[in-house]
């Protein structure tokens, strides 16, 4: 696989950076964050050269793999799932672009489901890390409902428009995974959905 010349460079950027942090013995609290921050910004812009790079090559086999590949939406019996190959993340966590990820991804993979639903919708947000006794309503669902509204699967997140349920478990490997249905079925779902 040959890297075009602007993913070089973002590799030449985060190598510098991470020289810089670990030769570097005496960081403060807020320089471990600032550069946090520049590692995200950089990831994120990485990912985004990524992306472009994907559309341009001539063979599939020239593409660069990536967690956002693993993002799926399909609908089935009239509830659209969701699939995120990583946990929500946390209120205390917001300044990272995971929120920025996840609500970019979901969008383009629900597009095509746009117009699905206009009545009010229930969202079941089932969130899967890999620690012992985190706390589900520190989630963060907002980029959810967001990406949703952007790709015209639903029309509004307002109190008249939408609701949801989020649930917790434990598991090896942090995803997420989310079903939207028109509100007048959810009975009919709760009885067949694993608590």
């Amino acid at each position: 696989m040959i890297l075009n010349e602007k993913i070089s460079k973002q590799l030449k950027i985060l190598n510098n950076q991470i020289e810089r942090i670990t030769n570097n013995n005496n960081l403060t609290n807020m320089q471990i964050e600032s550069f946090l921050l520049n590692f995200e910004r950089v990831r994120y812009n990485f990912l985004a050269e990524i992306k472009a790079n994907n559309r341009n090559v001539e063979f599939e086999y020239e593409k660069i793999k990536t967690i956002d590949d693993n993002y799926r939406a399909e609908l089935k019996d009239n509830i659209l799932k969701i699939y995120v190959p990583e946990t929500l993340p946390s209120f205390k966590n917001l300044k990272t672009h995971t929120y920025k990820r996840i609500l970019l991804n979901v969008a383009e993979i629900t597009k095509e489901f746009k117009g699905l639903f206009s009545n009010e919708v229930f969202l079941y947000v089932k969130v899967f890390d890999n620690i012992h006794g985190w706390d589900i309503d520190n989630k963060y669902i907002k980029p959810i409902a967001d990406a949703l509204i952007i790709s015209g699967v639903i029309q509004d997140d307002n109190m008249s428009k939408m609701f949801y349920s989020a649930k917790g478990e434990f598991s090896e490997t942090s995803h997420t995974e989310i079903y939207v249905l028109d509100s007048k079925n959810i009975e009919q779902f709760l009885q067949k959905v694993e608590f």
